[in-house]
């Protein structure tokens, strides 16, 4: 047993040792210790026991594919395809979980996939079709812990729920040590854990020919599951805590492990188990008109009649603001009321779900764990008439037209063009129920803190302020517009030459956004502009009630200093009772614009292509996740370039067959016969964000914990001349640094999204090929293969957040500059990778 060290009472940094310097190892930490890895026998680390980690583990793939192809008559056609596939790996730790710093515990994870589709062709007459597709398609994910230790029979450590603890060993997380590196953990995972999304559909398509129209009519049916559980600690976390002067720690979190010293213990009540639905019917109408023998016109139009999301057992919680009663809610502590635990909730009157529906169900205490209603009698969620929270929005038209002119009549030119709207149902992470999986009350964390032995552990936890996802009580369907209008023009030489104007407008896209943001300070600002908050003013804020300068802060102002000094915001927010709300919502818009050419040959011995394209796509959010918003209440400032926006790409392609030794004989079957392929890709960059990562990241003090804390403020050229590589620093610097400065207190900086532009990229692939024919049906394939042909260093990333500012104020303080990472390159596609391959043909 390595020497364990108390802390002393006499000083912070004095530590006494343990008698006789052995630890008395509580029984619980004996079993928690076969969760760190045993030391591999005479391996070591800078004289330290060591263990070998995991080198690889094993994956395996397969496929089934059946196709069965019978004609019932001449009429009739019958298809039938089965496809399974099967993928199986492992991972070094518990995937998706708490983190862990050793690989001892492993994750299996099998993902099966299965595909049926049945299809029934009739040809009814010459002009009259009907094509009937039914098909049952279903992807699964399976995660099991390996290796994993069971909990011990009669495991002597109190719990929060009595659960049962899932059969597993509460995970662990060692922090704030002056040994370890700072702390490590050990995560036992929320396995076992499964995934199922089975899709049913059925389409029937009716095509039919009158004269110069050729019709098609149709409706298309979609029936959609997702059956998926959250992925909970039921079995708990403990946290140890060095710098825990409460308990108080020994001073080493790992021997705060062995004896029992617990900073905090929190705990999931269940591991439940979500069955979401939606349906989908969308009957179409088609007329491709061929009004000349050079001109065609289509018509068309879908109705996208779409069903809402919902749960199947009515365990889906939302936050409703309207449902929201102020002062409602449970009284938090600020830390002087018994058991003095600043930011929990304290026990007695209020509800701490005020706003919460169940959606489709009646609401009431019936799903709320005993340990809360114990503690808070007024414990209540309120209900949804709709099954998924959701209004419906049944009836979504989406026409369609298009046309195709010959000018000349001679097949060698063609105008085409068209315009529709297409709407979308939205995955199961956005504004829906799926998106409610693992809301409380029904599953629910709780935590204790400061327990001076494992037995201590249990007989009620504490609540806090929820964090909760929100969606709207009404559904509003994203659709997007696309236009095009292009010319297409064959030239000599077998080329073909198109150019075209493509563009396309999203509405109603999803975007989050933090409902429970405190609002910005708007006026009376006491820091002038490139005046920063720093650690003087909020010292002088909690001691004088104003700025380091004198200047007194009441008020709002006061507010959102203290909070941006690291003051607890859940007392302030506007819906008093909740952390971050994390509102899902189908508001945001895009637009997209380009200009797009290619050139393509597909005859003789060069097939080749070149396709450029030139545009710019603008949003004011990217995806669903993006959190690169600084101010919740102000989203159209977020409006920028959009993330994956590439302004400048072309790709050019070409399988050439070397004109060397054609013909027949020996020569041409060793020297002749020789193919050339490649690709080279030229692009500029995509965008990203300049973000403020230093001391004070809240500076307008608003706590966003679902956007961007802030941004600097732009104080001069980001694009002038520096030096680019900086001894001790990994990657050329490519902006400049001094460009940027903290920004002025209380406010968001003056930086926007996507300003910056991340590199370029030139990369050629590169192929040979050659087949050895040696008789009719015996042959041998040779390929070699090249990627990043000449090895050019192709950086990927840009590290923007600024996390350092000297005594200029500035990132490009000499202090900053030889150490901060910030605007260096961050990473680099991969380097030239060469395969060569045979393939024997007989």
């Amino acid at each position: 047993m390595p020497r364990l060290w108390t802390r002393g009472r006499g000083s912070a940094n004095s530590f006494v040792g343990f008698p006789n310097n052995t630890v008395t190892i509580d029984p619980v930490g004996q079993a928690l210790l076969s969760l760190i890895p045993k030391a591999t026998p005479g391996l070591t680390n800078n004289g330290f026991p060591a263990v070998v980690q995991t080198v690889s583990l094993p994956e395996t793939w397969r496929e089934e594919l059946v196709r069965i192809d019978h004609n019932l008559t001449d009429n009739y056609r019958l298809t039938f395809r089965y496809i399974h596939d099967s993928w199986q790996t492992q991972t070094e730790n518990a995937l998706w979980g708490n983190g862990s710093s050793f690989e001892d515990i492993n994750t299996e994870f099998v993902g099966p996939g299965t595909s049926f589709v049945a299809r029934l062709n009739a040809n009814i007459s010459p002009t009259l079709l009907n094509e009937f597709v039914a098909s049952y398609t279903a992807d699964h994910i399976f995660l099991t812990a390996l290796h994993n230790p069971p909990l011990p029979a009669n495991f002597p450590m109190g719990v929060l729920f009595n659960n049962g603890q899932g059969g597993k060993l509460p995970a662990i997380s060692l922090g704030n040590n002056v040994a370890y590196g700072g702390g490590f953990s050990a995560d036992t995972g929320y396995f076992p854990w499964n995934n199922a999304n089975p899709v049913y559909t059925y389409r029937d398509n009716l095509t039919k020919i009158v004269g110069t129209h050729t019709m098609q009519l149709g409706v298309y049916t979609a029936f959609a599951q997702k059956n998926e559980q959250n992925s909970p600690y039921i079995q708990g976390i403990l946290t140890f805590d060095s710098s825990n002067t409460t308990i108080p720690s020994s001073g080493n979190s790992f021997a705060d492990l062995l004896v029992g010293k617990v900073a905090q213990f929190s705990q999931v009540n269940l591991q439940a188990k979500y069955y979401n639905r939606y349906r989908i019917v969308e009957p179409y109408f088609q007329d491709d008109w061929r009004m000349t023998k050079n001109f065609t016109l289509n018509l068309g139009l879908r109705l996208s009649l779409y069903g809402t999301y919902r749960e199947r057992y009515r365990h889906a919680f939302n936050f409703e603001p309207s449902a929201f009663t102020p002062g409602a809610s449970p009284a938090i502590n600020d830390g002087t009321v018994p058991p003095f635990q600043e930011g929990a909730f304290i026990a007695g009157p209020g509800n701490p779900f005020n706003g919460i529906l169940q959606c489709g169900g009646t609401g009431g205490a019936s799903l709320i764990p005993s340990l809360v209603t114990g503690s808070f009698p007024g414990a209540t969620v309120g209900s949804s008439p709709e099954t998924g929270c959701l209004k419906g929005h049944l009836f979504n038209p989406a026409p369609r037209l298009g046309f195709a002119w010959d000018p000349k009549g001679n097949g060698k030119m063609a105008v085409r063009g068209g315009y529709g709207i297409f709407f979308e149902h939205t995955n199961g992470n956005e504004a829906n129920t799926e998106s409610l999986e693992g809301s409380a009350p029904y599953s629910l964390n709780a935590s204790q803190f400061n327990m001076p032995s494992y037995g201590s552990i249990g007989g009620g936890g504490l609540l806090f302020p929820l964090s909760v996802n929100s969606i709207p009580n009404k559904a509003i369907w994203p659709y997007v517009q696309q236009w095009h209008l292009d010319a297409q023009k064959e030239l000599p030489s077998h080329f073909v030459a198109t150019v075209s104007y493509v563009g396309s407008k999203g509405t109603h896209l999803a975007q989050q956004r933090n409902l429970n943001q405190l609002f910005p300070v708007t006026s009376g600002n006491p820091f002038t502009p490139g005046q920063p908050i720093t650690s003087a003013d909020c010292n002088s804020l909690s001691a004088n009630g104003a700025l380091a300068n004198g200047t007194p802060v009441t008020g709002q102002v006061a507010t959102n200093l203290g909070i941006a000094c690291g003051n607890d915001p859940n007392p302030s927010r506007p819906n008093v009772g909740f952390g971050n709300i994390t509102r899902l919502e189908d508001q945001a818009n895009s637009i997209y614009d380009a200009m797009q050419a290619t050139v393509r040959r597909t005859l003789g011995d060069l097939t080749m292509s070149l396709a450029y394209t030139y545009s710019h796509s603008i949003d004011n959010s990217s995806d669903r996740y993006d959190g690169a918003f600084v101010n919740s209440y102000n989203l159209h400032t977020n409006r920028a370039s959009s993330d994956f926006d590439l302004r400048h790409n072309l790709a050019v392609s070409y399988v050439y067959a070397l004109p060397i030794y054609k013909g027949s004989g020996l020569m041409h079957n060793v020297l002749g016969g020789w193919q050339v392929s490649g690709i080279t890709v030229a692009q500029t960059g995509t965008h990203f964000s300049v973000t403020n990562g230093t001391d004070f990241g809240d500076a307008a003090g608003v706590a966003n914990g679902v956007g961007t804390g802030s941004r600097p403020d732009l104080v001069g050229n980001p694009h002038a001349s520096v030096q680019s590589n900086i001894s001790g620093v990994r990657g050329p610097l490519l902006y400049n640094p001094a460009a940027f400065a903290i920004p002025t207190g209380l406010t968001f900086g003056d930086v926007g999204r996507n300003t910056l532009t991340n590199p370029g990229r030139i990369n050629f692939d590169f192929g040979l090929f050659k087949r050895f024919s040696f008789t009719e049906t015996r042959a041998l394939d040779f390929r070699w293969e090249n990627f990043n042909l000449f090895n050019h260093t192709q950086y990927n990333g840009v590290n923007g957040g600024m996390d350092c500012a000297g005594p200029s104020g500035t990132a490009g303080d000499p202090s900053c500059i030889s150490s901060s990472g910030f605007l260096h390159a961050s990473g680099a596609h991969l380097a030239r990778r060469m395969q060569f391959g045979l393939r024997f043909q007989f």
